[in-house]
């Protein structure tokens, strides 16, 4: 098939061939979109799909830019690619990997950060010594918090706490679980046994990774409704690392231990509670003021608030450079998912699961508290860390190497609005991939991220770091009264930096009829027109996503009137997709006849 642009008319097996190719993404994204976690985020295939059949008349070139998206620079040089919504930066990293030139805008500066650092190391990479910098800005920070974090001549990776019960399967390692006696509450390995019984005192109870247990009565409060009642440590011998476990029922002195680091470490972070504030009065926090949470500061552990600030102090004097900082602040807000107080402990892993996934405010009964210094060089010594954020930005930045990057483009991300914010003058391709389904908040999601920046202010020009409540109010809701009137103050901007030439592509899926006519309505009062409409794979199902939908389609718009029928492609790419994620076919079918419907009634005779 030859037309103008093949974006309009993609044969239905090459879409299927673009979801096929999400597969490799399901389970891990490329490393350049694993430097800062987002919500929501794309596949890259399917923003590779979009910007190729953009560029290119024949598929076989657009297949080539699927597995190397640098084919398509020499086309798309001079070309603008604009998000308004960016979000986590998916699609501005991919477009400016491929040579656009993009420019993008959030309300929420968490989404901003995501997205500057992932840009910068696609357009310009890592210098060179990032990780000599990186370690020795480290070891500065570890040899300030040594006090914090060390006990009985080991390192504490996890300090174990619990706001009332305790869990009697602690953790795994080495293939074994780690069990807490209930009574003794003493600490040993066992079998994959549903019952155990104690070798100290003898003991028999029921193994279980809830909390079921009673704490130890010795167990000191280290943070306000927080009490501590274990530790992980690791040493190291004949270049080996080692760990093992310590109750405080086991230690009187690692009671005492815990209880004067948190002294310390308050005193280290004094000033910094005021600077934080109050809990931003955001959708979730209800639930974490029924956890008496009510202080941004109380997000974490006065050891990790301090831990934070002694990186900051670090980075501060050992990294020069507002671009290259920014990359450390970075690391920061992606390391607070799991060295916060909302990151869960999953004792058949070992390790943390981190926080602000789709519902996952809910403050744990029990969690163990992640050192965020916990490393050796850029080598994690726990999960989440530091180190893991600034060694999976030296893996993104050989990635890019590696599949022919930098690509030198220019590239901006703004905190900004898009309602108020002034657009490209020109845009060529435009994404729109607006706030939907289950997630009412991502300002909410962002909580322990939010307030890790908030501590390193002073370090880079972060804009917008102002409220999350004022963040909240901005973010468009389908929910809002005034949804129809902001969205359409959207697409009117974009008629007057698009023409003919250019498209914009909807990214989006709903049930609902009435809720596509909300947004398909506004493109038929300014002036757009549908030419294609493609199923394709949204974001990776997961446990925690509240909606049963895990398609997404692509709806492609032009400017000027379209004689004949829109491009439509949907059952061969759901089929390939069946394959690959569980599906629900009939909620899937559903969505795509409420679109056809709301399509047919603001362009009639178009499908």
């Amino acid at each position: 098939m030859l037309v103008d642009v093949l974006l309009d008319g993609i044969p239905p097996e090459f879409v299927g061939e673009a979801v096929a190719r999400a597969r490799r993404e399901k389970g891990r994204r490329a490393p350049i979109h694993m430097v800062h976690r987002w919500w929501s985020r794309r596949f890259s295939s399917v923003y590779r799909l979009i910007l190729g059949s953009f560029l290119f008349r024949d598929v076989g070139k657009v297949e080539e830019a699927l597995d190397d998206p640098k084919v398509m620079r020499e086309r798309s040089s001079g070309k603008v690619f604009f998000e308004p919504f960016a979000g986590g930066g998916t699609g501005l990293a991919e477009a400016a990997f491929a040579g656009f030139s993009v420019f993008g805008f959030d309300v929420n500066p968490v989404a901003v950060v995501a997205s500057r650092s992932s840009l910068f190391l696609v357009t310009r990479g890592l210098r060179e010594g990032f990780v000599e910098t990186a370690e020795s800005v480290l070891r500065e920070a570890q040899r300030m918090a040594r006090r914090f974090w060390e006990f009985d001549g080991g390192l504490v990776s996890y300090i174990f706490v619990s706001r009332g019960r305790v869990p009697t399967w602690l953790s795994t390692s080495g293939g074994k679980r780690v069990l807490m006696c209930p009574r003794c509450h003493r600490i040993f390995r066992g079998g994959n046994v549903s019952r155990a019984v104690c070798p100290h005192c003898g003991e028999e109870f029921e193994v279980s990774n809830k909390a079921v247990a009673s704490l130890p009565s010795s167990s000191p409060e280290i943070a306000r409704g927080w009490r501590a009642f274990a530790v992980e440590l690791r040493w190291k011998k004949d270049d080996v690392w080692y760990r093992k476990y310590v109750t405080v029922a086991e230690s009187s002195e690692l009671s005492r231990w815990l209880e004067k680091c948190a002294k310390k470490s308050s005193e280290v972070v004094e000033g910094l509670e005021e600077k934080l504030g109050s809990l931003s009065d955001v959708k979730e926090a209800s639930r974490l003021r029924r956890a008496n949470i009510s202080r941004g500061a109380e997000l974490f552990l006065p050891q990790q608030l301090a831990s934070y600030v002694v990186y900051s102090k670090a980075v501060e004097t050992i990294v020069k450079g507002e671009d290259e900082r920014l990359l450390f602040v970075a690391a920061a807000s992606e390391s607070a998912k799991c060295c916060s107080l909302l990151a869960k402990w999953y004792s058949p892993l070992g390790e943390c699961v981190p926080a602000s996934g789709v519902k996952a405010l809910w403050v744990p009964e029990y969690t163990a508290v992640t050192n965020p210094l916990a490393s050796e060089g850029l080598r994690p010594l726990a999960r989440g860390t530091l180190a893991s954020a600034l060694r999976a930005q030296v893996k993104a930045d050989s990635y890019i190497h590696r599949i022919g990057g930098p690509s030198n483009v220019g590239g901006r991300v703004s905190v900004g609005d898009a309602l108020e914010s002034p657009f490209p003058e020109h845009v060529d391709l435009v994404v729109l991939d607006p706030p939907y389904g289950k997630i009412k908040s991502y300002a909410s999601l962002s909580l322990p991220h939010y307030y890790a920046l908030k501590i390193f202010g002073g370090l880079v020009h972060l804009d917008g770091i102002n409220s999350l409540d004022d963040i909240e109010k901005r973010e468009l809701s389908l929910e809002s009264s005034q949804f129809l009137e902001k969205w359409g103050t959207i697409i009117r901007k974009l008629f007057a930096v698009t023409n003919n030439e250019s498209r914009v592509v909807l990214m989006f899926n709903a049930v609902s009829k009435n809720l596509w006519l909300k947004v398909i309505e506004p493109f038929g009062l300014y002036g757009f027109y549908p030419v294609a409409i493609y199923w394709v794979l949204g974001e990776a199902p997961s446990g925690v996503t509240a909606s049963r939908l895990r398609g997404m389609f692509l709806i492609v718009f032009k400017k000027g009137k379209v004689n004949g029928k829109i491009h439509v492609v949907y059952e061969e790419p759901l089929d390939v997709a069946s394959s690959i994620v569980s599906l629900d076919p009939e909620m899937e079918a559903r969505a795509f006849a409420s679109l056809r419907d709301a399509v047919g009634k603001v362009y009639p005779r178009s499908v």
